[in-house]
Protein backbone atom coordinates (compact mmCIF):
# COMPACT_ATOMS: atom_id res chain seq x y z
CA UNK A 1 0.00 0.00 0.00
CA UNK A 2 2.81 2.20 0.79
CA UNK A 3 4.62 1.83 -2.04
CA UNK A 4 1.58 2.40 -4.38
CA UNK A 5 0.93 5.77 -2.60
CA UNK A 6 4.08 7.27 -3.00
CA UNK A 7 4.09 6.04 -7.00
CA UNK A 8 0.51 7.02 -7.51
CA UNK A 9 -0.14 10.31 -9.81
CA UNK A 10 -1.33 13.38 -8.29
CA UNK A 11 -4.82 12.96 -9.89
CA UNK A 12 -5.44 9.15 -7.94
CA UNK A 13 -4.13 10.58 -4.42
CA UNK A 14 -6.60 13.33 -4.17
CA UNK A 15 -9.25 10.70 -5.92
CA UNK A 16 -8.17 7.95 -3.27
CA UNK A 17 -8.58 10.80 -0.46
CA UNK A 18 -12.19 11.92 -1.17
CA UNK A 19 -12.79 8.36 -1.12
CA UNK A 20 -11.32 8.04 2.17
CA UNK A 21 -12.77 10.85 3.39
CA UNK A 22 -16.31 9.58 2.50
CA UNK A 23 -16.22 6.14 4.31
CA UNK A 24 -16.98 8.12 7.55
CA UNK A 25 -19.68 10.13 5.84
CA UNK A 26 -20.91 6.68 4.56
CA UNK A 27 -20.97 5.34 8.29
CA UNK A 28 -22.53 8.40 9.79
CA UNK A 29 -25.35 8.14 6.99
CA UNK A 30 -25.86 4.70 7.73
CA UNK A 31 -25.49 4.73 11.72
CA UNK A 32 -27.98 7.83 11.10
CA UNK A 33 -30.73 5.85 8.94
CA UNK A 34 -30.47 2.66 11.40
CA UNK A 35 -31.09 4.80 14.59
CA UNK A 36 -33.98 6.51 12.84
CA UNK A 37 -35.15 3.32 12.02
CA UNK A 38 -35.14 2.03 15.57
CA UNK A 39 -36.37 4.95 16.89
CA UNK A 40 -39.54 4.60 14.83
CA UNK A 41 -39.89 1.66 14.80
CA UNK A 42 -40.00 1.47 18.89
CA UNK A 43 -42.23 4.35 18.95
CA UNK A 44 -45.09 2.42 16.39
CA UNK A 45 -44.78 -0.22 18.70
CA UNK A 46 -45.06 1.99 21.25
CA UNK A 47 -47.79 3.94 19.89
CA UNK A 48 -49.88 0.60 18.75
CA UNK A 49 -49.87 -0.86 22.57
CA UNK A 50 -51.33 2.73 24.04
CA UNK A 51 -53.80 2.77 21.60
CA UNK A 52 -54.26 -1.00 22.54
CA UNK A 53 -54.00 -0.72 26.17
CA UNK A 54 -57.04 2.49 26.07
CA UNK A 55 -58.97 0.65 24.20
CA UNK A 56 -59.29 -2.71 26.01
CA UNK A 57 -59.26 -0.26 29.28
CA UNK A 58 -62.52 1.62 27.56
CA UNK A 59 -64.03 -1.71 26.90
CA UNK A 60 -64.28 -2.98 29.98
CA UNK A 61 -65.12 -0.08 31.85
CA UNK A 62 -68.24 -0.28 29.39
CA UNK A 63 -68.60 -4.35 29.95
CA UNK A 64 -68.24 -3.45 33.94
CA UNK A 65 -71.48 -1.15 33.35
CA UNK A 66 -73.15 -3.60 30.57
CA UNK A 67 -72.50 -6.49 33.71
CA UNK A 68 -74.30 -4.02 36.51
CA UNK A 69 -77.27 -3.80 34.20
CA UNK A 70 -77.76 -7.02 32.76
CA UNK A 71 -76.97 -8.51 36.77
CA UNK A 72 -79.78 -6.24 38.47
CA UNK A 73 -82.22 -6.60 35.24
CA UNK A 74 -81.81 -10.50 36.14
CA UNK A 75 -82.37 -10.40 39.87
CA UNK A 76 -85.65 -7.76 39.32
CA UNK A 77 -86.96 -10.11 36.25
CA UNK A 78 -85.07 -13.57 36.20
CA UNK A 79 -85.62 -14.43 32.52
CA UNK A 80 -83.27 -16.67 30.46
CA UNK A 81 -82.71 -14.01 27.77
CA UNK A 82 -80.82 -11.86 30.57
CA UNK A 83 -79.21 -14.54 32.06
CA UNK A 84 -77.47 -15.42 28.97
CA UNK A 85 -76.92 -11.56 28.40
CA UNK A 86 -75.39 -11.40 31.84
CA UNK A 87 -73.30 -13.95 31.07
CA UNK A 88 -71.97 -13.48 27.75
CA UNK A 89 -70.41 -9.91 29.20
CA UNK A 90 -69.28 -11.73 31.82
CA UNK A 91 -67.39 -13.86 29.91
CA UNK A 92 -66.11 -11.22 27.51
CA UNK A 93 -65.25 -9.63 30.45
CA UNK A 94 -62.80 -12.06 31.81
CA UNK A 95 -61.24 -12.66 28.15
CA UNK A 96 -60.35 -9.30 27.74
CA UNK A 97 -58.87 -9.13 31.62
CA UNK A 98 -56.93 -12.47 31.14
CA UNK A 99 -55.15 -10.68 27.53
CA UNK A 100 -54.71 -7.41 29.55
CA UNK A 101 -53.41 -9.30 32.21
CA UNK A 102 -50.53 -11.34 29.87
CA UNK A 103 -50.22 -7.94 27.58
CA UNK A 104 -49.17 -5.95 31.17
CA UNK A 105 -47.93 -8.27 33.60
CA UNK A 106 -47.06 -5.50 35.94
CA UNK A 107 -50.76 -4.60 36.20
CA UNK A 108 -52.69 -4.99 39.67
CA UNK A 109 -55.80 -5.99 40.83
CA UNK A 110 -56.27 -8.35 37.90
CA UNK A 111 -56.14 -11.65 40.03
CA UNK A 112 -58.74 -9.88 42.37
CA UNK A 113 -61.06 -8.89 39.45
CA UNK A 114 -60.92 -12.24 37.98
CA UNK A 115 -61.92 -13.97 41.21
CA UNK A 116 -65.18 -11.60 41.80
CA UNK A 117 -66.04 -11.87 38.21
CA UNK A 118 -65.75 -16.06 38.38
CA UNK A 119 -67.40 -15.61 41.74
CA UNK A 120 -70.15 -12.98 40.26
CA UNK A 121 -70.74 -15.27 37.34
CA UNK A 122 -71.24 -18.41 39.03
CA UNK A 123 -73.56 -16.98 41.82
CA UNK A 124 -75.53 -13.95 40.60
CA UNK A 125 -78.42 -15.88 39.60
CA UNK A 126 -79.10 -17.59 43.02
CA UNK A 127 -78.13 -13.71 45.14
CA UNK A 128 -80.67 -11.04 45.86
CA UNK A 129 -80.10 -7.01 44.75
CA UNK A 130 -78.81 -6.68 48.63
CA UNK A 131 -76.10 -9.54 48.19
CA UNK A 132 -75.13 -8.47 44.89
CA UNK A 133 -74.60 -5.05 45.31
CA UNK A 134 -71.44 -4.75 47.85
CA UNK A 135 -69.70 -7.43 45.01
CA UNK A 136 -70.23 -5.16 41.92
CA UNK A 137 -69.50 -1.95 43.74
CA UNK A 138 -66.20 -4.19 44.58
CA UNK A 139 -65.56 -5.10 40.76
CA UNK A 140 -66.04 -1.43 39.66
CA UNK A 141 -63.79 -0.11 42.07
CA UNK A 142 -61.20 -2.98 40.82
CA UNK A 143 -61.73 -1.56 37.38
CA UNK A 144 -61.36 1.60 38.20
CA UNK A 145 -58.15 1.00 39.92
CA UNK A 146 -56.95 -0.99 37.13
CA UNK A 147 -57.96 1.74 34.30
CA UNK A 148 -56.16 3.95 36.71
CA UNK A 149 -52.45 1.64 36.61
CA UNK A 150 -53.07 1.11 32.66
CA UNK A 151 -52.62 4.83 32.44
CA UNK A 152 -49.39 5.32 34.69
CA UNK A 153 -48.17 2.37 32.85
CA UNK A 154 -48.30 3.89 30.16
CA UNK A 155 -47.00 7.00 31.37
CA UNK A 156 -44.00 5.28 32.40
CA UNK A 157 -43.27 3.75 28.94
CA UNK A 158 -43.67 7.00 27.57
CA UNK A 159 -41.14 8.43 29.88
CA UNK A 160 -39.12 5.27 28.83
CA UNK A 161 -39.64 5.78 25.03
CA UNK A 162 -38.20 9.21 25.63
CA UNK A 163 -35.56 8.17 27.73
CA UNK A 164 -34.87 5.72 24.66
CA UNK A 165 -34.86 8.62 22.16
CA UNK A 166 -32.66 10.51 24.56
CA UNK A 167 -30.09 7.39 24.61
CA UNK A 168 -30.23 6.95 20.78
CA UNK A 169 -29.57 10.30 20.06
CA UNK A 170 -26.67 10.77 22.20
CA UNK A 171 -25.37 7.74 20.92
CA UNK A 172 -25.83 9.40 17.53
CA UNK A 173 -24.01 12.38 18.48
CA UNK A 174 -20.95 10.46 19.87
CA UNK A 175 -20.70 8.83 16.96
CA UNK A 176 -20.91 11.66 15.03
CA UNK A 177 -18.08 13.55 16.31
CA UNK A 178 -16.42 10.10 15.92
CA UNK A 179 -16.74 10.05 12.32
CA UNK A 180 -16.02 13.72 12.25
CA UNK A 181 -12.73 13.50 14.25
CA UNK A 182 -12.17 10.68 11.95
CA UNK A 183 -12.81 12.02 8.56
CA UNK A 184 -10.63 15.12 9.52
CA UNK A 185 -7.52 13.22 10.65
CA UNK A 186 -8.41 11.47 7.25
CA UNK A 187 -8.56 14.52 5.17
CA UNK A 188 -5.42 15.96 7.37
CA UNK A 189 -3.45 12.93 6.30
CA UNK A 190 -4.38 13.09 2.42
CA UNK A 191 -3.25 17.03 2.84
CA UNK A 192 0.08 16.11 4.30
CA UNK A 193 0.47 13.47 1.21
CA UNK A 194 0.23 16.41 -1.05
CA UNK A 195 1.37 19.35 1.11
CA UNK A 196 4.81 17.44 2.21
CA UNK A 197 6.21 17.35 -0.88
CA UNK A 198 4.76 20.91 -2.15
CA UNK A 199 6.84 22.19 1.11
CA UNK A 200 10.06 20.32 -0.14
CA UNK A 201 9.48 21.49 -3.54
CA UNK A 202 9.44 24.93 -1.98
CA UNK A 203 12.23 24.24 0.07
CA UNK A 204 14.29 23.28 -3.23
CA UNK A 205 13.13 26.51 -5.08
CA UNK A 206 14.43 28.67 -2.37
CA UNK A 207 17.78 26.83 -1.86
CA UNK A 208 18.48 27.19 -5.59
CA UNK A 209 17.84 31.29 -4.98
CA UNK A 210 19.98 30.98 -1.62
CA UNK A 211 23.52 32.61 -2.11
CA UNK A 212 24.95 29.26 -0.48
CA UNK A 213 22.57 26.87 -2.87
CA UNK A 214 23.10 24.09 -0.64
CA UNK A 215 20.26 21.92 -2.43
CA UNK A 216 18.84 19.04 -0.35
CA UNK A 217 19.92 15.85 -0.82
CA UNK A 218 16.85 13.88 0.37
CA UNK A 219 14.83 12.28 -2.81
CA UNK A 220 10.96 13.98 -2.88
CA UNK A 221 8.52 11.14 -2.03
CA UNK A 222 4.89 11.88 -3.32
CA UNK A 223 2.91 11.63 -6.51
CA UNK A 224 4.85 11.05 -9.43
CA UNK A 225 4.06 13.83 -10.87
CA UNK A 226 5.80 16.01 -8.19
CA UNK A 227 8.78 13.89 -7.85
CA UNK A 228 9.21 14.04 -11.56
CA UNK A 229 9.26 18.22 -10.76
CA UNK A 230 11.34 17.62 -7.78
CA UNK A 231 13.68 15.54 -10.34
CA UNK A 232 13.81 18.27 -12.43
CA UNK A 233 14.57 20.82 -10.01
CA UNK A 234 17.32 18.73 -8.89
CA UNK A 235 18.74 18.53 -12.47
CA UNK A 236 18.23 22.68 -12.52
CA UNK A 237 19.81 23.08 -9.77
CA UNK A 238 22.99 21.16 -10.31
CA UNK A 239 23.44 23.10 -14.27
CA UNK A 240 23.14 26.38 -12.51
CA UNK A 241 25.79 25.30 -10.04
CA UNK A 242 28.02 24.96 -12.94
CA UNK A 243 27.02 27.92 -14.82
CA UNK A 244 27.63 30.04 -11.47
CA UNK A 245 31.11 27.88 -11.17
CA UNK A 246 31.78 28.95 -15.02
CA UNK A 247 30.39 32.46 -14.39
CA UNK A 248 32.72 33.08 -10.99
CA UNK A 249 36.10 31.58 -13.57
CA UNK A 250 35.05 33.44 -16.54
CA UNK A 251 34.72 36.88 -14.42
CA UNK A 252 38.40 35.77 -12.35
CA UNK A 253 39.96 34.92 -15.58
CA UNK A 254 38.24 38.22 -17.16
CA UNK A 255 39.35 40.53 -14.33
CA UNK A 256 42.98 39.03 -14.71
CA UNK A 257 43.38 38.88 -18.57
CA UNK A 258 42.06 42.19 -19.31
CA UNK A 259 43.67 44.19 -16.28
CA UNK A 260 47.05 42.80 -17.60
CA UNK A 261 46.93 43.84 -21.12
CA UNK A 262 45.27 46.88 -20.38
CA UNK A 263 47.78 48.03 -18.12
CA UNK A 264 50.55 47.47 -20.64
CA UNK A 265 48.22 49.74 -22.91
CA UNK A 266 47.69 52.60 -20.86
CA UNK A 267 51.67 52.94 -20.04
CA UNK A 268 52.32 52.41 -23.69
CA UNK A 269 50.05 55.39 -24.29
CA UNK A 270 51.27 57.34 -21.21
CA UNK A 271 55.12 56.83 -22.96
CA UNK A 272 54.10 57.55 -26.10
CA UNK A 273 52.10 61.23 -25.11
CA UNK A 274 55.23 61.92 -23.05
CA UNK A 275 57.29 61.41 -26.08
CA UNK A 276 59.68 59.27 -24.31
CA UNK A 277 60.08 57.83 -26.86
CA UNK A 278 60.75 59.87 -29.38
CA UNK A 279 58.67 62.89 -31.02
CA UNK A 280 55.23 62.85 -32.46
CA UNK A 281 53.64 64.64 -34.98
CA UNK A 282 49.92 65.87 -34.59
CA UNK A 283 48.55 62.96 -35.87
CA UNK A 284 50.22 60.38 -34.29
CA UNK A 285 49.56 62.73 -30.83
CA UNK A 286 45.60 62.45 -31.92
CA UNK A 287 46.16 58.76 -32.38
CA UNK A 288 47.17 58.09 -29.06
CA UNK A 289 45.11 60.61 -27.33
CA UNK A 290 41.92 58.03 -29.00
CA UNK A 291 44.27 56.02 -27.77
CA UNK A 292 44.36 56.83 -24.18
CA UNK A 293 40.46 57.81 -23.89
CA UNK A 294 39.38 54.13 -25.20
CA UNK A 295 41.65 52.62 -22.41
CA UNK A 296 40.06 54.64 -20.04
CA UNK A 297 36.48 53.89 -21.11
CA UNK A 298 37.62 50.26 -21.33
CA UNK A 299 38.87 50.36 -17.63
CA UNK A 300 35.91 52.16 -16.21
CA UNK A 301 33.32 49.61 -18.16
CA UNK A 302 35.80 46.58 -16.02
CA UNK A 303 35.33 48.32 -13.34
CA UNK A 304 31.98 48.70 -13.49
CA UNK A 305 31.23 44.82 -14.19
CA UNK A 306 33.43 43.75 -11.61
CA UNK A 307 31.82 45.79 -9.12
CA UNK A 308 28.60 44.55 -10.54
CA UNK A 309 29.88 40.79 -9.99
CA UNK A 310 30.83 41.36 -6.67
CA UNK A 311 27.49 43.32 -5.47
CA UNK A 312 25.60 39.57 -6.75
CA UNK A 313 27.69 37.94 -4.66
CA UNK A 314 26.99 40.09 -1.43
CA UNK A 315 24.63 38.34 0.63
CA UNK A 316 23.88 40.21 3.80
CA UNK A 317 24.44 43.87 4.33
CA UNK A 318 27.15 44.69 7.01
CA UNK A 319 25.52 47.84 9.20
CA UNK A 320 27.63 50.34 11.29
CA UNK A 321 27.18 53.72 12.25
CA UNK A 322 28.41 56.26 9.70
CA UNK A 323 28.73 60.25 9.38
CA UNK A 324 26.99 60.70 5.96
CA UNK A 325 28.21 64.22 5.67
CA UNK A 326 32.08 63.24 5.80
CA UNK A 327 31.03 60.44 3.54
CA UNK A 328 28.74 62.50 1.13
CA UNK A 329 32.09 64.99 0.55
CA UNK A 330 34.33 62.63 0.09
CA UNK A 331 32.44 60.77 -2.73
CA UNK A 332 31.74 64.43 -4.23
CA UNK A 333 35.66 64.89 -4.13
CA UNK A 334 36.87 61.67 -6.26
CA UNK A 335 34.27 63.13 -8.54
CA UNK A 336 35.71 67.05 -8.29
CA UNK A 337 37.91 66.51 -11.72
CA UNK A 338 34.89 66.15 -13.85
CA UNK A 339 32.57 68.07 -12.17
CA UNK A 340 35.19 70.98 -12.92
CA UNK A 341 35.32 69.88 -16.23
CA UNK A 342 31.69 70.78 -16.75
CA UNK A 343 31.53 73.72 -14.58
CA UNK A 344 29.32 71.80 -11.85
CA UNK A 345 29.09 72.49 -8.92
CA UNK A 346 27.55 70.33 -6.15
CA UNK A 347 24.71 71.80 -3.87
CA UNK A 348 24.62 69.35 -0.24
CA UNK A 349 21.76 69.14 1.95
CA UNK A 350 22.62 66.65 4.84
CA UNK A 351 19.88 67.01 7.45
CA UNK A 352 21.10 63.94 9.50
CA UNK A 353 24.04 63.48 11.71
CA UNK A 354 24.75 59.67 11.94
CA UNK A 355 23.01 56.89 9.69
CA UNK A 356 23.50 53.34 10.17
CA UNK A 357 23.86 51.56 7.08
CA UNK A 358 26.78 49.56 4.59
CA UNK A 359 29.43 51.99 3.72
CA UNK A 360 30.69 50.04 0.84
CA UNK A 361 26.78 49.99 -0.65
CA UNK A 362 25.97 52.68 0.37
CA UNK A 363 29.26 54.33 -1.68
CA UNK A 364 28.62 52.61 -4.43
CA UNK A 365 25.35 54.59 -4.61
CA UNK A 366 26.55 57.49 -4.02
CA UNK A 367 29.06 57.38 -6.47
CA UNK A 368 26.97 55.90 -9.10
CA UNK A 369 24.34 58.41 -8.17
CA UNK A 370 26.90 61.36 -8.91
CA UNK A 371 28.65 59.99 -11.52
CA UNK A 372 25.22 59.55 -13.30
CA UNK A 373 24.39 63.64 -12.69
CA UNK A 374 27.70 64.78 -13.89
CA UNK A 375 27.61 62.61 -16.92
CA UNK A 376 23.91 63.31 -18.18
CA UNK A 377 23.69 66.96 -16.08
CA UNK A 378 23.28 70.14 -18.40
CA UNK A 379 26.92 72.00 -18.45
CA UNK A 380 27.18 74.53 -15.98
CA UNK A 381 24.34 73.29 -14.27
CA UNK A 382 24.29 72.37 -10.59
CA UNK A 383 23.82 69.03 -9.09
CA UNK A 384 21.49 68.54 -5.94
CA UNK A 385 22.61 66.25 -3.09
CA UNK A 386 19.98 65.76 -0.40
CA UNK A 387 19.85 63.01 2.85
CA UNK A 388 17.04 63.82 5.16
CA UNK A 389 14.64 61.72 6.97
CA UNK A 390 10.82 61.26 6.32
CA UNK A 391 8.19 58.81 8.02
CA UNK A 392 10.87 56.35 9.31
CA UNK A 393 12.47 56.34 6.01
CA UNK A 394 16.32 57.79 4.83
CA UNK A 395 15.52 59.46 1.78
CA UNK A 396 18.38 60.77 -0.80
CA UNK A 397 17.57 62.63 -3.64
CA UNK A 398 20.25 63.12 -5.95
CA UNK A 399 19.28 65.56 -8.69
CA UNK A 400 20.47 67.37 -12.09
CA UNK A 401 19.41 69.40 -15.14
CA UNK A 402 19.36 68.16 -18.30
CA UNK A 403 16.51 66.21 -20.64
CA UNK A 404 13.49 64.74 -19.05
CA UNK A 405 13.18 60.85 -18.80
CA UNK A 406 9.85 60.03 -20.28
CA UNK A 407 8.21 57.79 -17.39
CA UNK A 408 7.26 54.64 -19.57
CA UNK A 409 11.18 54.76 -19.85
CA UNK A 410 11.95 55.27 -16.23
CA UNK A 411 11.65 51.97 -14.49
CA UNK A 412 13.31 49.99 -17.26
CA UNK A 413 16.83 52.48 -16.63
CA UNK A 414 17.18 50.74 -13.24
CA UNK A 415 17.39 46.80 -15.62
CA UNK A 416 21.24 45.81 -16.28
CA UNK A 417 22.57 47.00 -19.25
CA UNK A 418 19.50 49.16 -20.21
CA UNK A 419 20.37 52.47 -21.51
CA UNK A 420 18.36 55.32 -22.11
CA UNK A 421 18.39 57.33 -25.09
CA UNK A 422 19.84 60.62 -23.74
CA UNK A 423 24.05 61.06 -24.64
CA UNK A 424 26.48 60.80 -22.14
CA UNK A 425 28.29 64.48 -21.76
CA UNK A 426 31.92 62.86 -20.79
CA UNK A 427 34.09 60.57 -22.47
CA UNK A 428 33.19 57.34 -21.46
CA UNK A 429 30.55 55.43 -22.84
CA UNK A 430 28.16 53.69 -20.41
CA UNK A 431 27.46 50.01 -19.55
CA UNK A 432 24.02 50.17 -19.12
CA UNK A 433 24.63 49.03 -15.67
CA UNK A 434 25.31 52.43 -13.08
CA UNK A 435 21.33 52.22 -12.44
CA UNK A 436 21.22 49.20 -11.85
CA UNK A 437 23.82 48.80 -9.19
CA UNK A 438 21.81 51.57 -7.28
CA UNK A 439 18.71 49.89 -7.43
CA UNK A 440 20.01 46.49 -6.61
CA UNK A 441 21.98 47.89 -3.59
CA UNK A 442 19.12 49.74 -2.47
CA UNK A 443 17.26 46.47 -2.35
CA UNK A 444 20.29 45.17 -0.20
CA UNK A 445 19.67 47.46 2.17
CA UNK A 446 15.45 46.88 2.64
CA UNK A 447 14.75 49.96 0.02
CA UNK A 448 14.21 50.78 -3.51
CA UNK A 449 15.24 53.72 -5.84
CA UNK A 450 12.88 55.26 -8.44
CA UNK A 451 13.16 58.30 -10.92
CA UNK A 452 10.80 61.36 -9.51
CA UNK A 453 9.72 64.44 -10.62
CA UNK A 454 10.59 67.71 -8.38
CA UNK A 455 10.26 71.43 -8.92
CA UNK A 456 14.16 72.60 -8.47
CA UNK A 457 15.29 70.14 -11.54
CA UNK A 458 14.70 68.37 -14.95
CA UNK A 459 15.83 64.60 -13.33
CA UNK A 460 15.99 63.28 -9.48
CA UNK A 461 16.75 59.82 -8.57
CA UNK A 462 15.12 58.78 -5.27
CA UNK A 463 16.47 56.33 -2.84
CA UNK A 464 14.36 55.41 -0.23
CA UNK A 465 16.00 53.23 2.32
CA UNK A 466 14.36 51.98 6.09
CA UNK A 467 16.12 53.40 9.14
CA UNK A 468 18.40 50.43 10.11
CA UNK A 469 20.04 49.58 13.94
CA UNK A 470 23.52 48.65 14.20
CA UNK A 471 24.39 45.09 14.80
CA UNK A 472 25.61 44.35 18.12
Amino acid sequence: MQFSIQTASLRQLVILSFILALIPVAMLLWQSYQALSKVSQYAITEAQTAVNSVQQAENMRNLIVDIERAVRQYSVVRTDALQRLANSHLEQQQRTLRQVCIELPTLQHCQAQQQDLAQLSAGFTELDSASLEPLLQRIRQQQQQISQHISKLLEQRLATQQQFVASNQQQLAWQTVLLVVLTLVLVLWASGRIAAPVRKLDQMIRAIGAPQHQFPDEKLRGPRELTELGEQLRWLSARLQKLEALRLVLLRHASHELKTPLSSIREGCALLSEQLVGPLNAKQQEVVSLLNGSADRLSVLTEQLLDYNRLLQQAEPDLKQLLPQALIKQCINEHALSLQQRQQDVRLNCQLTALVTDETLFRRILDNLINNAQAYGAEGSPVWINLYRKEQNIMLDVANNGTTIPTALRHKLFEPFMRGSTPRFDAVQGSGLGLSIVADCARLLGGHADIVDVVFADVCIRVVLPELEEKK
